[in-house]
Protein backbone atom coordinates (compact mmCIF):
# COMPACT_ATOMS: atom_id res chain seq x y z
CA UNK A 1 0.00 0.00 0.00
CA UNK A 2 2.95 2.28 0.70
CA UNK A 3 4.34 1.67 -2.27
CA UNK A 4 1.42 2.35 -4.95
CA UNK A 5 0.77 5.35 -2.56
CA UNK A 6 4.50 6.66 -3.29
CA UNK A 7 3.94 5.88 -7.01
CA UNK A 8 0.83 7.80 -7.31
CA UNK A 9 2.34 10.56 -5.56
CA UNK A 10 5.15 10.61 -8.09
CA UNK A 11 2.85 10.31 -10.78
CA UNK A 12 0.48 13.09 -9.33
CA UNK A 13 4.15 15.34 -8.48
CA UNK A 14 5.44 14.84 -12.30
CA UNK A 15 2.18 15.75 -13.78
CA UNK A 16 1.98 19.13 -11.80
CA UNK A 17 5.44 20.06 -12.80
CA UNK A 18 6.68 19.82 -9.01
CA UNK A 19 8.78 17.09 -9.25
CA UNK A 20 12.07 16.91 -11.76
CA UNK A 21 12.82 14.15 -13.44
CA UNK A 22 16.28 13.90 -11.35
CA UNK A 23 13.83 13.33 -8.19
CA UNK A 24 12.16 10.29 -10.01
CA UNK A 25 14.65 8.66 -12.31
CA UNK A 26 18.23 7.19 -11.00
CA UNK A 27 19.95 7.84 -14.78
CA UNK A 28 20.59 11.36 -12.27
CA UNK A 29 22.23 9.42 -9.61
CA UNK A 30 19.27 8.59 -7.36
CA UNK A 31 18.08 5.66 -5.67
CA UNK A 32 20.26 2.14 -4.54
CA UNK A 33 23.17 0.97 -6.62
CA UNK A 34 24.63 4.27 -7.56
CA UNK A 35 28.13 4.82 -7.76
CA UNK A 36 30.03 7.51 -8.04
CA UNK A 37 33.14 6.93 -10.35
CA UNK A 38 33.32 4.84 -13.09
CA UNK A 39 33.51 1.33 -13.16
CA UNK A 40 37.34 -0.40 -13.44
CA UNK A 41 37.91 -3.01 -16.15
CA UNK A 42 40.29 -5.14 -16.54
CA UNK A 43 43.01 -4.68 -18.84
CA UNK A 44 42.67 -8.02 -20.88
CA UNK A 45 39.24 -6.58 -21.80
CA UNK A 46 40.91 -3.00 -23.12
CA UNK A 47 41.51 -3.24 -27.36
CA UNK A 48 44.82 -1.48 -26.46
CA UNK A 49 46.07 -4.13 -24.61
CA UNK A 50 45.90 -6.17 -27.52
CA UNK A 51 49.51 -6.19 -29.05
CA UNK A 52 49.85 -5.90 -32.79
CA UNK A 53 46.08 -5.09 -33.64
CA UNK A 54 45.62 -2.69 -36.32
CA UNK A 55 44.38 0.74 -35.68
CA UNK A 56 40.84 1.37 -36.07
CA UNK A 57 39.44 4.55 -37.71
CA UNK A 58 35.67 3.76 -37.26
CA UNK A 59 33.45 3.94 -34.18
CA UNK A 60 31.59 0.97 -34.81
CA UNK A 61 32.29 -1.97 -32.17
CA UNK A 62 31.96 -2.78 -28.61
CA UNK A 63 33.01 -0.20 -25.72
CA UNK A 64 33.01 0.59 -21.90
CA UNK A 65 31.56 4.38 -22.05
CA UNK A 66 31.41 6.89 -19.37
CA UNK A 67 29.26 9.70 -18.96
CA UNK A 68 30.40 12.71 -16.33
CA UNK A 69 28.51 15.77 -15.44
CA UNK A 70 30.70 19.10 -16.12
CA UNK A 71 30.72 19.28 -12.30
CA UNK A 72 32.57 15.86 -12.04
CA UNK A 73 29.83 14.00 -11.01
CA UNK A 74 28.92 10.30 -13.21
CA UNK A 75 26.00 10.74 -14.49
CA UNK A 76 26.10 7.09 -15.50
CA UNK A 77 28.09 4.57 -17.46
CA UNK A 78 27.95 1.55 -19.24
CA UNK A 79 28.45 -0.27 -22.44
CA UNK A 80 27.50 1.16 -25.90
CA UNK A 81 27.53 -0.77 -29.28
CA UNK A 82 28.35 1.36 -32.90
CA UNK A 83 27.09 -0.41 -36.04
CA UNK A 84 28.23 0.07 -38.90
CA UNK A 85 24.43 0.77 -40.39
CA UNK A 86 24.26 4.02 -38.35
CA UNK A 87 22.27 2.53 -35.26
CA UNK A 88 23.72 2.65 -31.86
CA UNK A 89 22.89 0.96 -28.55
CA UNK A 90 23.84 1.52 -24.92
CA UNK A 91 23.34 -0.68 -21.74
CA UNK A 92 23.62 2.23 -19.24
CA UNK A 93 24.89 0.14 -15.59
CA UNK A 94 20.97 1.25 -14.16
CA UNK A 95 18.60 -0.75 -12.39
CA UNK A 96 17.13 -2.58 -14.96
CA UNK A 97 13.48 -1.30 -14.00
CA UNK A 98 14.26 2.24 -14.67
CA UNK A 99 14.95 2.07 -18.72
CA UNK A 100 18.64 0.90 -18.75
CA UNK A 101 18.68 0.37 -22.80
CA UNK A 102 19.40 3.26 -25.13
CA UNK A 103 19.44 3.35 -28.60
CA UNK A 104 20.60 5.71 -31.35
CA UNK A 105 21.62 7.16 -34.66
CA UNK A 106 24.66 7.96 -35.46
CA UNK A 107 27.40 9.54 -38.25
CA UNK A 108 31.28 9.48 -38.58
CA UNK A 109 33.31 11.92 -40.65
CA UNK A 110 36.52 10.97 -40.48
CA UNK A 111 38.11 10.49 -36.92
CA UNK A 112 34.43 12.98 -35.72
CA UNK A 113 31.21 11.15 -34.84
CA UNK A 114 28.06 12.77 -34.29
CA UNK A 115 25.50 11.23 -32.05
CA UNK A 116 22.40 12.44 -33.45
CA UNK A 117 19.55 11.19 -31.14
CA UNK A 118 20.15 8.32 -28.37
CA UNK A 119 16.77 8.17 -26.51
CA UNK A 120 15.29 6.01 -23.73
CA UNK A 121 12.01 5.57 -21.64
CA UNK A 122 12.50 6.41 -18.17
CA UNK A 123 11.24 4.85 -15.15
CA UNK A 124 11.13 5.53 -11.74
CA UNK A 125 11.85 2.71 -9.21
CA UNK A 126 8.39 1.42 -8.78
CA UNK A 127 8.18 1.08 -12.79
CA UNK A 128 6.05 3.62 -13.56
CA UNK A 129 6.82 5.83 -16.64
CA UNK A 130 8.15 9.20 -15.64
CA UNK A 131 9.35 10.59 -19.16
CA UNK A 132 11.99 10.06 -21.90
CA UNK A 133 15.87 10.88 -22.51
CA UNK A 134 17.02 12.66 -25.71
CA UNK A 135 21.03 12.47 -25.74
CA UNK A 136 23.08 13.60 -28.38
CA UNK A 137 27.02 13.62 -28.47
CA UNK A 138 30.10 14.77 -30.45
CA UNK A 139 32.89 12.34 -29.79
CA UNK A 140 36.50 12.25 -31.56
CA UNK A 141 38.46 9.10 -31.86
CA UNK A 142 41.67 8.66 -31.06
CA UNK A 143 44.76 8.28 -33.43
CA UNK A 144 44.49 4.67 -32.85
CA UNK A 145 40.72 4.14 -32.76
CA UNK A 146 40.34 2.76 -29.25
CA UNK A 147 39.39 5.32 -27.25
CA UNK A 148 37.24 8.72 -27.86
CA UNK A 149 36.08 11.51 -25.67
CA UNK A 150 33.69 14.25 -26.65
CA UNK A 151 30.42 16.88 -25.08
CA UNK A 152 27.34 15.27 -24.69
CA UNK A 153 23.50 16.81 -23.97
CA UNK A 154 21.34 15.04 -21.83
CA UNK A 155 17.90 16.57 -22.09
CA UNK A 156 15.16 14.85 -19.98
CA UNK A 157 11.49 14.75 -20.94
CA UNK A 158 8.36 14.74 -18.96
CA UNK A 159 5.09 12.11 -20.15
CA UNK A 160 4.23 15.29 -21.98
CA UNK A 161 6.48 16.12 -23.55
CA UNK A 162 8.34 19.04 -21.59
CA UNK A 163 11.77 19.68 -20.85
CA UNK A 164 12.44 18.58 -16.97
CA UNK A 165 16.13 19.05 -17.00
CA UNK A 166 19.03 19.14 -18.96
CA UNK A 167 22.66 18.13 -18.44
CA UNK A 168 25.77 18.27 -20.19
CA UNK A 169 29.16 17.12 -19.76
CA UNK A 170 31.72 14.86 -21.35
CA UNK A 171 31.59 11.19 -22.75
CA UNK A 172 34.67 8.65 -22.11
CA UNK A 173 35.24 5.66 -23.74
CA UNK A 174 37.64 2.59 -23.65
CA UNK A 175 37.30 0.17 -27.17
CA UNK A 176 36.43 -3.41 -25.97
CA UNK A 177 36.78 -4.61 -29.54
Amino acid sequence: MIRLSAAAFALAALAAGTMSAEACNPLVNQGPGKHVAPMSLPPEMLARNHPGAPAKTSIVGLWYVAHTETDGTLLFDGYDTWHSDGLEEELGNLPPSTGAVCLGAWVQDGKKVQLLTHVDWLYDENENWVGTLNMTQTNKLSSDGNSYTGPFDAKFYDTNGNLMQDITGTTKADRLN
